[in-house]
């Protein structure tokens, strides 16, 4: 009877966990947990269920060309390549991940999973010059380059999905997400706000002794929304200090610089004085001082501060902004291009249409009733747009850009949190990832007990492997057949006998655990001491672990002479690092996405990975 009760409960959880990925968060997509300021306007000419799924289709479309696991097991990364193709990813469009992970959860199943995956990669890649930011470049190889210094904005985004995911999942599970989020705000405040606690820097590269970069900020680097929520967070009067004045800085370049078009550059200089937009060639190229391709971004981020928080100055900065545009293209927000100078003028070689500009404006246009129909427009070009029309900033921003005006962003501040358990198995309700699967099983059409087994995995913990060596408190593993109603294939798990630990003792004197090498051997074939009951431990003849740096332990498994069930599959399986239900309460455990198998000709064997 515990068997069938144990095999109904895996299954029931496997059946829960694929039709419902809204069941694991606080606030899944689509719920609209927060509503916009008075005043605010979504597309009114389809309607919310409408709006909602153009949403999830365009982040299913971009998860496919962008998302990628890789530089580890259970580490993802969303690949820019966006100098010349020759990199894998920046801070910036980590932190677009990490935040579009969040904010897509009950929609995507994987999101937690990718979230945390995506955590692990930004503390594997520090600053070289502090520690909790981002080195902003890294290489396909996966090492930081380009000098290994942050980028503000990107470390602006992390810290504000941070604060998210305390939201969505709660912070008691293997990471503690507000913490983790406080301690990236220190950072910032530390390495990238000025001495003088007003303007975010470029980086943390600046320094007063450059006094031409350190006295300089980025248009695109002022996102008021998360300043907000840093301050409501932590408490601390910076981020409001820092809030005020940049509105402030805003306001000085449009009424000096950009009368007729609300306009802001992609660079200040001087934003403790007069404000005003840097030479050609800055810092990036010819239209540093222009509205290129940093600055296209600020419609966005201002016309999200109106909507999560009704403040006029916000307001009165994007529709100046809306007001030119929407004049300069007769409201056709088709005819909207990539690039301007101040005073309106198209930049050079910048007529043809991005979404990275169209899209924001969109947003933009959101905080006044009578942008309406420029609204649609927009929404509608951002929908019939394919994703191949572009690449990763674009698309990226689209999405960004569809999510707000969808009336799906929220305010980490503005909604409830609570912890959430993850979804697992019966034995693993929460822990790591189990990845590099390599499992083949032998012997398949000879009857019970002549069966072998032999496993090679990685387990990945994103907070930090939650045992130390050596790794003797027991071990339990569950392979699971999710295509024959998640009947076991092969468990040794407190539901039918363990690995014991060290202090068990043994039942033979050559077996046991080697602390030296991280190794358990069985040869008497019993894994009950003192009973030692023969047969119990199912053929198991040898675990082998191999820690690989902070996050990660490979592990090996060998058994022969087992009772194996033929799969039908996919598989999933289940590692946990201990012999007790403790172990798996405490998250020393993992869990692998479903696994393919294939079978040789004759069916007396199975591969899966």
């Amino acid at each position: 009877m515990a068997g069938a009760r144990l095999v109904g409960l895996v299954l029931t959880m496997a059946l829960a966990a694929l039709a419902d990925g809204a069941a694991a968060q606080n606030h899944p997509f689509g719920s609209h947990p927060m509503p916009y300021a008075a005043g605010a306007i979504l597309p009114d000419h389809v309607g919310q269920a409408t709006l909602d799924q153009a949403t999830r289709d365009a982040y299913d479309a971009w998860k496919a060309r962008y998302l990628r696991p890789t530089c580890g097991a259970g580490r993802w990364v969303v690949e820019a390549n966006v100098i010349h193709g020759a990199n894998l990813t920046v801070s910036e469009a980590h932190g677009y991940g990490m935040m579009l992970a969040v904010l897509m959860a009950g929609h995507d199943p994987d999101a937690r999973a990718i979230f945390d995956g995506m955590f692990t990669y930004f503390r594997e890649h520090p600053s070289v010059y502090t520690a909790y930011l981002m080195a902003w470049y890294q290489k396909k190889s996966c090492g930081s380059a380009e000098g290994g210094d942050s980028a503000t904005d990107g470390d602006l985004d992390i810290a504000y999905a941070l604060l998210l995911a305390d939201k969505q999942w709660g912070s008691c599970g293997p990471i503690d997400y507000a913490a983790e989020a406080a301690n990236v705000l220190a950072a910032v405040e530390t390495g990238e706000v000025d001495d003088s606690g007003s303007y975010l820097r470029l980086g943390d590269w600046t320094e007063p002794g450059e006094p031409a970069y350190y006295r300089a900020t980025r248009s695109s680097d002022f996102i008021p929304d998360h300043l907000r929520a840093f301050g409501a967070a932590s408490g601390d009067p910076l981020w409001t200090a820092v809030l005020d004045h940049t509105y402030g800085v805003f306001d000085d370049l449009q009424t000096a610089h950009a009368p007729a078009t609300g306009l802001v550059p992609d660079f200040i200089a001087d934003p403790l004085g007069t404000p005003a937009p840097v030479a050609p060639f800055f810092l990036e190229g010819p239209n540093d001082g222009d509205y290129d391709y940093n600055a296209c971004r600020v419609p966005w981020r201002l016309g999200t501060d109106y909507l999560v928080s009704g403040d006029a100055r916000a307001k009165t900065a994007v529709q100046r902004m809306t007001t030119w545009i929407r004049a300069a293209t007769t409201d056709d927000a088709g005819a909207i291009r990539a690039g301007y100078q101040l005073d309106g003028v198209l930049s050079p070689d910048a007529d043809y249409r991005s979404m990275a500009f169209a899209v924001p404006f969109g947003v933009g246009a959101m905080t006044d009733a009578a942008n309406q129909a420029w609204l649609n427009d927009v929404w509608d070009l951002a929908v019939s747009t394919p994703l191949d029309a572009e690449a990763y900033y674009e698309n990226t921003l689209k999405l960004l850009g569809m999510i707000v005006m969808s009336g799906n962003w929220w305010a980490p501040q503005a909604v409830s949190g609570g912890c959430v358990p993850p979804a697992g198995t019966a034995l693993c309700a929460g822990g790591g990832t189990l990845g590099n699967v390599k499992l083949k099983l032998g012997g398949l059409l000879s009857g019970p007990g002549a069966q072998s087994l032999s496993l090679e995995a990685s387990l990945f913990f994103p907070a930090g492997i939650p045992v130390t060596a050596p790794y003797v408190d027991g071990a339990q593993v569950l392979i699971e057949d999710l295509g024959n109603g998640g009947v076991p294939v092969y468990e040794l798990s407190r539901f039918t006998t363990p690995v014991p630990p060290l202090s068990a003792g043994v039942c033979d004197a050559a077996e046991g655990w080697d602390t030296a090498r991280n190794r358990y051997r069985n040869r008497s074939g019993a894994l009950d001491p003192p009973g030692c009951t023969a047969g119990s431990a199912n053929g198991l003849g040898q675990i082998r672990y191999k820690p690989r740096g902070a996050y990660d332990l490979d592990l090996q498994l060998r058994a022969r002479a087992a009772t194996v069930v033929a799969p039908v599959g996919p598989l999933r399986l289940t590692w946990v690092l201990g012999a007790a239900q403790s172990a798996s309460d405490a998250g020393r455990c993992a869990t692998s996405a479903a696994i393919g198998c294939t079978g040789n000709g004759s069916g007396s064997a199975r591969r899966c990975r």
